[in-house]
């Protein structure tokens, strides 16, 4: 235990045994015990004060100074970020059957074409023989009904009604039509022959699969999710005036991505790639006037996960060097920030100030103070303007 809160605590019991035999004296009428124990009161109340103060009565106040000094206050903007996919896929299936193989492993990284399942093909396969089938048998029409017409045309016409060629011709576009549409059908069985093997649509991580094999899978039933994590966003909002000064400073330099923010991870550790500007949204918030910004970050190592919550640090525009004092040095009152100095004959001065940007230890003094004025760091409760002081060195 300190000396200083064991002199206040025998103080305090100084001031408590005081009041009691005050109170005794005046009951009993004892007029000279009673003006006595006041004035024993009256010290300790005087003494308790000095020691809560550090300031005697009848002496100096001591104060701790420190020179006003000239600093670049550019504290970076704080916003809260949430990753996010720049590429999010849910695969579905495009075909029924049963799923006769899983290609890959949950949580790995695919490329963008990798098998990922495949389907039982032999139904689609066949089907693709059928259509080819029909191809052929609308080929075959297609070249009878060619010659029944050319014989038709090359007999006399006396000999052909009309009719019978108006039908040959019919035969002829008809079987034309069938051999078309033949084709089609084999297209759209090469289709879903193809169908039956599923590839990775993008590059990124594979999740948890939603099927197992021999399960019989229906058309556009969820497989697994593919997530893109390299590159990877970070969505922020910052409010309409930080928004102008970005946008400013990014026209100025004429290219966004020279804005860079440092991204700090729900652990507390800086991560090691920095946030490039990608892009803001295209209009601000009615009912928080706030705009949606995404940065993009390299994610190789696949710290970032989409749905984590980062805090984000945007460097602030640069600034000229200012006055700065310590913030422990000013005060508040109605009529705004004040701060006590000390002039050339260690006489107390009040200095009214304004104030600008701060960080966690001083603040930028836009007006009010000039570099090399001497400021109360320690000491200003106990003073008051006009009163001499004694500086000390802490």
């Amino acid at each position: 235990m300190s000396d200083r809160k064991i002199r206040g605590e025998w103080i305090i019991v100084r001031l408590f045994a005081s009041a009691c035999l005050l109170t005794i004296g005046w009951y009993a009428g004892e007029a000279k015990t009673t003006v006595k124990l006041g004035k024993v009161m009256a010290k300790a109340i005087e003494d308790l004060t000095a020691e809560l103060t550090g300031v005697k009565k009848t002496g100096v106040p001591k104060v701790v100074v420190k020179p006003v000094a000239q600093e670049v206050v550019n504290p970076p903007r704080k916003f809260i970020g949430h990753v996010e996919a720049l590429e999010s896929v849910e695969v579905k299936a495009r075909v029924s059957g049963y799923l006769t193989e899983v290609a890959f492993q949950e949580g790995a990284v695919v490329k963008e074409g990798d098998l990922l399942f495949a389907i039982d093909d032999e139904d689609y396969q066949a089907r693709v023989a059928l259509r080819k089938a029909e191809i052929e048998k609308a080929k075959a029409a297609v070249e009878r009904a060619d010659s029944v017409l050319k014989r038709l045309e090359a007999v006399d016409a006396r000999s052909v009604s009309k009719l019978d060629l108006d039908n040959a011709r019919a035969d002829v576009s008809a079987s034309k039509a069938a051999r078309a549409e033949a084709e089609a059908g084999l297209q759209l069985a090469e289709i879903d022959l193809k169908h039956t093997k599923v590839y990775a649509p993008i590059t990124g991580k594979i999740g948890k699969r939603l099927v197992s094999k021999g399960d019989y899978i229906v058309p556009a039933a969820a497989l697994v999710r593919v997530v893109q994590i390299d590159p990877i966003r970070v969505v922020f909002s910052v409010k309409d005036r930080d928004f102008i000064e970005f946008k400013t400073r990014a026209e100025i330099r004429g290219n966004s991505d020279t804005i860079r923010a440092r991204i700090v991870l729900p652990t507390g550790e800086e991560y090691a790639h920095p946030g490039i500007w990608d892009f803001f949204d295209n209009s601000m918030s009615a009912s928080t006037a706030t705009l949606t910004v995404w940065m993009m970050a390299e994610n190789k190592e696949g710290v970032l996960l989409p749905n984590t919550y980062v805090t984000v640090f945007v460097e602030g525009a640069a600034v000229q060097a200012t006055p700065v004092v310590d913030l422990a040095a000013v005060t508040r009152n109605v009529q705004g920030a004040y701060v006590y100095t000390v002039n050339a004959t260690n006489v107390v001065e009040m200095a009214r100030v304004k104030l600008g940007l701060e960080t966690d230890k001083v603040v930028a003094v836009e007006s009010g103070l000039s570099v090399g004025d001497r400021v109360i760091v320690k000491g200003a409760q106990s003073v008051r303007a006009g009163v001499a002081v004694e500086v000390v060195t802490p």
